[in-house]
């Protein structure tokens, strides 16, 4: 929410929406774990609390293989690409130096998800998401200083990376000494325990993919039809509208482990009557703080812009809408994310998201940013009816045949 009035005080509104562009870029690289990092998690949280640390030891060391393995031939194909693009020019050379940067964090920040998996499988996931928030705000405060220090690209990419690759050094070494649990090497890694995480994983890869489509697609596709300019009007509008996404997601993260915990132990009874009052929470807050940002918008605007972006009732209007409808369904999604069983919701919701652009072009061109908008909540009110369905199904008394739980 700062860094809108703060770049806009050291650049204008082209210059700020072309970093827009080039930060959306290396999202794209947050898929190429394929998800093992997410799916390796759940399943270290699910044996954990099953009593079988041996195997989530196991699942652990498999993983740190496979990341670290992928992430070294994406960085390679990122820097062989902006070797090629930094022969453009001096506006090349800048581009091509923040891609890399931005792309390095992209990877270390994956690394750095196998320590939050540690946390979280021993139980200690307020102290993880503390500190991984702590690494974000540190990242973009280190941003800030590039911005202010040198004012280009380049420097306030390098400015955002050095606090992450400091944080998750730090983070790693604090999980390995104080996890006896979970030992860092390579020693028990299997390819069998990376073939039990694939399909999981792979599913989970359409996430990043979809959100890609999403957001960054949106913000593309904003630079297309209306330029520059326009883009960080619509990238404001989202970002203050998704206060209350955040918010639902924040409360619903926290359940993340307890599910998988839950769902590991086949403590079915308990896992239903969590989940259904998480989930009457999680609307209650949704629409509860979609009407305070709401109200709250045109003050909100002003000082945050500093009067640069005026207040548009109607686009606001659109935006807490699709905020609402998207963090409306949080606790449903988290609850089949954190137990491995989403891959009936992934490709579905891929297959949205990709249909969400066309419809974004139309709608874009007809009524401005507010078409965007309404594209955005048309995705997440289908999303929301079928995740609905999907953890319904999931809760549904089984016999016994097919007990809940994890496999082993």
């Amino acid at each position: 929410l700062l860094s809108l009035p703060i770049f806009l005080a050291h650049w204008d509104l082209a210059t700020y929406g072309q970093w827009l562009i080039l930060s959306a870029l290396p999202s794209y690289l947050a898929m190429s774990d394929v998800g093992m990092v997410t799916a390796a998690g759940n399943r270290m949280t699910m044996l954990a609390g099953d009593g079988d640390q041996g195997a989530a030891n196991r699942v652990f060391q498999s993983a740190l293989a496979f990341v670290l393995g992928v992430c070294g031939i994406a960085m390679f194909v990122v820097l062989a690409a902006s070797a090629l693009w930094s022969f453009g020019g001096a506006g090349s050379t800048q581009a091509a130096g923040a891609i890399t940067l931005l792309s390095l964090g992209v990877v270390v920040g994956l690394v750095g998800g196998l320590p939050e998996a540690v946390y979280k499988a021993t139980q200690r996931y307020p102290l993880g998401a503390a500190l991984a928030n702590t690494t974000r705000l540190l990242e973009w405060l280190g941003s800030l200083v590039g911005l202010w220090w040198f004012g280009d690209f380049i420097a306030v990419a390098a400015g955002a990376l050095i606090p992450r690759v400091l944080c998750t050094g730090a983070m790693a070494w604090h999980a390995a000494r104080s996890t006896p649990g979970f030992r860092w090497g390579f020693s028990q890694a299997s390819v069998a325990e990376i073939r039990q995480c694939a399909a999981p994983a792979l599913s989970f890869m359409v996430f990043p993919a979809a959100n890609a489509l999403n957001f960054q697609g949106m913000t593309l596709m904003a630079a297309a039809l209306f330029g520059p300019a326009a883009t960080v009007v619509f990238n404001t509008y989202r970002t203050l509208a998704r206060v209350t996404v955040q918010a639902t997601a924040t409360f619903s993260h926290a359940l993340w482990p307890e599910f998988s915990r839950l769902f590991g132990r086949g403590d079915r009874a308990t896992l239903t009557a969590l989940f259904r009052r998480s989930h009457w929470l999680g609307l209650a807050l949704a629409a509860g703080a979609s009407i305070a940002v709401y109200l709250a918008a045109p003050v909100v605007l002003a000082l945050w812009s500093k009067g640069q972006i005026e207040f548009s009732a109607t686009l606001m209007w659109a935006a807490m809408v699709y905020a609402a409808a998207a963090g409306g369904w949080h606790v449903s999604r988290v609850l089949l994310l954190s137990t491995n069983e989403h891959a009936a919701l992934a490709w579905p919701y891929l297959a949205a998201s990709a249909a969400g652009l066309p419809l974004a072009f139309a709608l874009g061109q007809a009524f401005g940013l507010v078409g965007l908008m309404l594209s955005m909540l048309a995705l997440e009110l289908v999303a929301w009816a079928y995740c609905a369905h999907l953890a319904r199904r999931l809760l549904a008394p089984v016999g016994p045949a097919e007990p809940l739980g994890v496999a082993t």
